[in-house]
């Protein structure tokens, strides 16, 4: 019974240590599954939240290098303005930007999760 005890007790420290360190992710991925989707696909399917934060950008000015990413995209683009939604989680966050292509008017252009601890 004892050997049980420290087994399971070895295993929970394990599965926590895993979850608060995020030893499965990258420190910076890309979120595929959301990428040519639209904004309300993003909000109310993926998330199921509002966002934490959000702000808007021209891709015209001098960008800071969390969002020059996007400069990549710029092609597909109708707009110069994108909008930037970002969700907090305890040990990682998630952002996606948005503009208007001529596909779709809020299409979810890119869209990244990474660690608390990267710095752009």
């Amino acid at each position: 019974m004892k050997k049980l005890i420290v087994i399971f007790s070895i295993i929970i420290i394990g599965l926590t240590a895993s979850w608060y360190f995020d030893i499965w992710n990258k420190p910076v991925e890309a979120i595929d599954e959301l990428i040519g989707h639209n904004y309300d696909y993003a909000h109310k399917i993926y998330f199921r939240t509002d966002p934490d934060r959000n702000y808007t950008i021209n891709i015209n000015d001098n960008l800071n290098e969390f969002d020059g990413g996007i400069l990549n995209k710029k092609e597909i683009l109708t707009d110069s303005i994108v909008h930037v939604f970002t969700w907090d989680y305890p040990n990682h966050k998630k952002s996606i930007w948005v503009g208007q292509t001529e596909k779709m008017e809020s299409q979810v252009i890119d869209a990244i999760r990474y660690s608390n601890n990267v710095e752009f």
